[in-house]
């Protein structure tokens, strides 16, 4: 009997061994795809970050903008005040060389004297005047050195303005064209399976995922992995469209319910799963145009429920293959790293 008994032990370990891929290289696929998967996601906060601080730069710009047209009136007029003090420095100056001139040719009298206090008083009103060029050469010169800070900064912000636009809408194109592909091959799909009873397949969007969701009765008997000739029918319409999409990634998991299961060589549900998974990806990838390396075959047993397993409907629902097809994320990925 031990002879037995090791024989059927070995033809399990074989069943496991060939029924899934090798565990690392399942996990290191999952991993990579659902990072790609969280980056994508992110892509919404992201744009929504980006439209929040164009406002902000907006804003900005709007205020410089003011900040640069009152600093530049008030140069105008700071300069117009300058031209103006020194024309008035400068008639003071001749007027004062007049004087000094009566002055010098008046000399012991009256009329000298009281000439001599205006123009004492002529040369005090020169030297404030001045005094007061000097300031407001100075502070023309400030004006002109704040309106030239203010003039860098609104570049610098137009200049991130525009880059900041130039990515949001690189991300919104990239965006519309990964939703505008996921929708073209729902379709694509959707019309290949159009012959097919529709209340037992379900081909649907999500989270920027393309699913094929089969129930059980169309591809399987109960219990077995064995598919029937209508799904693997099934099966190859979706090949069909899949061959001529080469930038699909594609994940096959098989889902039960959490009905107690064990005949033959499969342990559990967990197994029968991954064996209908398996089974699936063998006739997707026969005869067609489809990269093996694109593929990955997953059991998930009873653990992914759609719905509640309290009902008998919600079992039969809960009993399905999907097909998860996830459209590469390269483009996008190269506008972040870029950014």
């Amino acid at each position: 009997m031990r002879p037995i008994k090791y024989f059927g032990i070995i033809l399990v370990l074989g069943s496991l061994a060939y029924s899934c891929v090798p565990l690392n290289q399942f996990r290191e696929l999952e991993e990579s795809n659902q990072q790609l998967t969280d980056k994508v996601e992110g892509l919404s906060s992201d744009k929504e970050l980006l439209e929040g601080r164009t406002e902000e730069l907006k804003e900005l710009a709007d205020r410089l903008k003011s900040q640069v047209a009152e600093l530049t009136a008030d140069t105008l007029q700071k300069g117009r005040e300058v031209r103006a003090c020194r024309d008035d420095l400068e008639k003071l100056r001749n007027e004062y060389d007049d004087l000094l001139s009566q002055l010098r040719s008046q000399t012991g009298t009256a009329d000298s004297e009281e000439l001599l206090a205006y123009l004492q008083k002529l040369q005090e009103d020169l030297q404030a005047r001045e005094d007061a060029l000097i300031a407001a050469e100075r502070d023309l010169t400030s004006r002109k050195a704040e309106l030239q800070n203010a003039m860098s900064e609104l570049n610098a912000a137009q200049a991130q303005l525009e880059a900041q636009n130039r990515r949001l809408m690189e991300l919104e194109q990239a965006l519309a064209r990964k939703d505008s592909a996921s929708n073209a091959l729902r379709q694509a799909i959707a019309d290949a399976l159009t012959g097919f009873d529709q209340s037992q397949l379900k081909v649907h969007i999500k989270n920027g995922k393309v699913y094929v969701s089969m129930e059980e009765k169309l591809l399987f008997g109960s219990g077995s992995y064995q598919v029937s000739a209508e799904g693997a029918s099934a099966i190859r319409q979706v090949a069909n469209v899949l061959g001529e999409k080469k930038d699909i990634n594609i994940m096959i998991e098989g889902h039960t319910d959490p009905v107690p299961y064990r005949s033959g060589v499969l342990l559990d549900n967990w197994d029968l799963s991954v064996k209908r998974a398996t089974s699936v990806t063998r006739i997707l990838l026969e005869n067609s145009e489809v990269d093996p390396s694109r593929v990955i075959a997953a059991g998930r047993g009873p653990h992914v429920p759609l719905v509640t397993n309290e009902t008998a409907e919600g079992k039969r629902k809960n009993r399905r293959t999907e097909i998860i097809l996830t459209p590469r994320l390269d483009q996008i990925l190269d506008i972040l790293e870029t950014n």
